[in-house]
């Protein structure tokens, strides 16, 4: 299909035979369009073609020669394991997912080899009398192309909160089956869908839904999961419980699971917020994040409550969505927002939205960010760490002097972030490795100054400070409520000067834990009444962690102390930016 430039799809995948197969058998379930063809809209196709990218040294294993000695590929043919899609209400995900899931089950979505070039694919081959191989319409392979085939065996869960959650891709999905070619293939019963041709029991190849009030079927080995609105599973509704019991039933089917959802309320550590802040390299994420891609004349992020932004995030989040009339939705949302401002902007705005009583505003950090910088070897940097045991996490900052380019450095061979998180260690920190990388630092950059909050770590503070310097690595306790506010104070400002120098390398990591920080009042000083403060995690929400939000404020300070102190480089230093 004709794409976006947005979109380039140069990878082998089962998307274009995907893409005709539910253009062929699937139907647009209601509308002035109901029962034409169903044709992906191309941020839809996007979506497919990553969910069904194969992996170029993909095996095919015959079904003849599936034995001990040779298994099935399954999903180890796929680049990915798992997909998440975040849009905004109204965009067709429900659809789009009603057809994934009737592709699952009863189209060519599992690898069947690489094509010489010139072969057809046969619907009468699996299972489908509908004689689209005989049609001017047949689907051939380009030489070189990954061929599909029927799952032998599909067992599908299409999952939600609630069973009227569940509707937005069952309802679809239903009428999908009435309206077309899919009748032939999908049978709608009285509480599930059986998938035909391929056995005669109805507890098996069958799609169930599964809700937090309906999980007798949990645990089932899958070889699909349809996760609707994942930004509303939470461990409190125990939905989270559900997807990681379906992840695991699919992996021991060779199956894999993907989600969709609306941006989701950061404060809930949603199953989506986790997925999506693991950033794993096996998840396919789709999210059009306007704060990361729109800009005023200001160059700050959008503002949601003006009329001009709202439209242009709107015309961004939506973009390709034909169907969806942006003034209906400039009327929602601006109903919406007299009584709930921040859903609006996670439903129609596609925006991660901090609550109440947070540090920054939205889109203040974010309007620093520039391209990443090659920082040359020697190069003088100040830095800033805060460290922790066994459940908050350890991060270092670095900041460029005397440029106030603020970066996440990485270490080892494998250049890891320094940022480190006690839950990939067996929930501790890993002590001798974060020694490790200050020493690799240390050999790499021109460390100028360092602060470190001494908690926990004064020891090894004390054996860094010896082996490079005492006035290189300085303790700097975060609990002194004067310095500590002065330091906030300092870099929130240079957050909203557009002449402040300070920029940063947008980490994705940091950016979270930046948004993390809400306000903690301490003193107010007598003289001037000003009125000082800490940062902490929002109350009762332990898994929303700040500690790299805090190192990058001691990294400024440090860079600040520095500079006012009347250093000078003792050589240039050159940087370029990465492209």
């Amino acid at each position: 299909m004709e794409m976006s430039s947005e979109f380039v799809v140069d990878f082998p995948t089962l998307g274009d035979l995907g893409d005709a197969w539910i253009t062929r058998h699937c139907r647009v379930p209601d509308g002035f369009t109901r029962g034409r063809p169903f044709q992906m809209a191309d941020w839809q196709f996007w979506c497919h073609a990553n969910r069904y990218r194969i992996r170029p040294d993909a095996v095919f294993v015959p079904p003849e020669l599936v034995g001990p000695d040779k298994p099935p590929v399954l999903n180890q043919a796929f680049f990915y394991q798992q997909t998440l899609v975040v849009a905004p209400q109204k965009t067709g995900k429900g659809p789009f997912s009603a057809a994934q899931v009737a592709f699952e089950a009863a189209g060519p979505s599992v690898f069947a080899g690489w094509a010489e070039g010139g072969e057809v694919y046969s619907c009468a081959d699996n299972g489908c009398p509908c004689g689209w191989e005989d049609s001017p319409e047949a689907f051939v392979y380009a030489k070189g192309e990954p061929m599909g085939m029927r799952h032998p065996s599909p067992l599908i869960q299409i999952t939600a909160n609630s069973a009227e959650q569940a509707d937005n891709i069952y309802k679809p999905l239903r009428a999908m089956i009435n309206l077309g070619p899919l009748k032939q293939l999908l049978a709608v019963r009285e509480g599930f869908i059986r998938i035909l041709g391929l056995s005669d029991q109805d507890d098996l190849d069958r799609i169930d839904v599964v809700t937090s009030s309906a999980r007798s079927r949990l645990g089932n080995p899958i070889s699909d999961a349809e996760q609707d609105e994942a930004g509303l599973y939470t461990k409190s509704n125990k939905m989270v419980d559900v997807a990681d019991t379906q992840a695991r039933g699919a992996a021991g089917m060779g199956g894999r699971t993907h989600l969709t959802t609306n941006a989701w309320d950061p404060s809930e550590n949603s199953y989506a917020q986790m997925i999506y802040e693991a950033n794993e390299p096996d998840v396919f994420i789709f999210y059009r994040d306007p704060d990361k891609e729109l800009r005023g004349d200001d160059g700050r992020p959008l503002d949601y409550k003006k009329l001009a932004d709202r439209r242009r995030i709107h015309e961004y989040a939506y973009e390709g969505s034909w169907w969806v009339n942006l003034d209906s939705i400039e009327a929602l949302a601006r109903k919406l927002m007299k009584r709930d401002p921040e859903q609006a902007e996670r439903f129609f705005g596609n925006r991660l939205v901090a609550g109440h009583g947070k540090w920054l505003e939205d889109g203040a950090w974010e309007s620093k960010a520039v391209p990443a910088l090659v920082i040359p070897r020697r190069a003088p940097v100040a830095g800033g760490f805060d460290g922790s045991n066994n459940d908050d996490h350890t991060g270092i900052r670095l900041e460029l002097l005397p440029t106030q380019y603020q970066f996440t450095p990485t270490y080892g061979p494998d250049e890891r972030k320094t940022l480190w998180n006690p839950a990939d260690y067996g929930n501790r920190i890993p002590r001798s490795e974060v020694m490790a990388a200050w020493r690799e630092l240390a050999k790499f950059y021109d460390l100028v100054r360092v602060y470190l909050d001494p908690f926990f770590w004064q020891s090894e503070i004390d054996e860094l400070a010896a082996e490079f310097g005492e006035t290189v690595f300085i303790p700097w306790a975060t609990n002194r409520p004067v310095p500590m506010h002065a330091a906030l104070d300092r870099l929130k400002t240079d957050l909203g000067n557009d002449d402040s120098s300070f920029s940063h390398d947008g980490d994705e990591v940091v950016r979270t834990h930046m948004r993390n920080a809400r306000i903690r009042p301490t003193t107010v000083d007598k003289t001037t009444g000003v009125k000082r403060y800490v940062i902490g995690k929002p109350f009762g929400e332990e898994h929303r962690k700040i500690d790299f939000a805090m190192s990058s404020v001691l990294a400024h300070e440090a860079a600040m102390d520095v500079l006012a102190s009347g250093w000078k480089p003792r050589t240039s230093s050159r940087v370029r930016v990465w492209r």
